[in-house]
């Protein structure tokens, strides 16, 4: 799980709203990076979020995080790929004493900032990293205006609320294995147990069964 908070919310929520207007232009991967290229310019230019970390109060476990000054946006993630692939907390990087490596099961969340959509670029292309601000169990933000808001990729417009993230539970996935055939059959039979979740063939308590089932099989 990623949840986001400012300049990455604004850009997703763009694109969604382009999509549902005009579906013909997301033909390929290739022009669905130009057009977030050019929404994530947009807010280079208007310099939408400069004054974000105003808008925003971060509590973590019960303890105010301070916002970074240049921060446009607030990350909250549990897993180490962002973005297709982006690692957000950089565990190899040795230079952050105070910090625990990221682990998806240790039910510890990441809390990390972006300064603008020009950062998200660099991300992107292994220019630049997010700066890490908190590790912990509850994040609380606070929002005291009205800003956009993601969680896994899914946006929306949110008005003044506090937003508040844990852990909720864990979820079995199929990983491709070192094999090609094998991790080929696995992909397949995660695509297939979606869609008849999709289609209501199956229940989703009954996916997840099954996801676990095949994942013990296979490992």
């Amino acid at each position: 799980m990623v949840a986001g908070v400012g300049c990455d919310a604004k850009v997703a929520l763009d694109i969604h709203n382009l999509r549902e207007e005009n579906p013909d232009k997301f033909y390929n991967q290739f022009m669905n990076k130009l057009l977030y290229a050019r929404e994530g310019a947009k807010c280079i230019m208007d310099r939408t979020f400069a004054d974000f970390p105003w808008q925003t109060r971060v509590e973590v476990d019960g303890v105010e995080i301070e916002v970074p000054e240049d921060a446009e946006g607030i990350l909250v993630a549990n897993i180490g790929s962002y973005m297709g692939g982006v690692d957000l907390w950089q565990n190899e990087d040795e230079t952050h004493d105070n910090f625990d490596p990221q682990s998806m099961h240790d039910k510890i969340l990441e809390v990390v900032s972006i300064s603008g959509t020009w950062h998200l670029g660099k991300l992107q292309v292994g220019l630049s990293r997010a700066r890490r601000l908190a590790q912990g169990q509850s994040i609380k933000i606070q929002l005291f205006a009205a800003l956009p808001v993601q969680i896994d990729g899914e946006p929306w417009f949110q008005q003044p609320c506090t937003l508040a993230i844990s852990h909720h539970g864990q979820a079995f996935m199929l990983k491709r294995a070192a094999e090609e055939p094998l991790g080929h059959a696995a992909a397949i039979i995660t695509d297939v147990l979606e869609n008849a979740e999709t289609n209501r063939v199956i229940t989703a308590s009954q996916k997840r069964a099954l996801l676990q089932e095949m994942a013990l099989k296979l490992s």
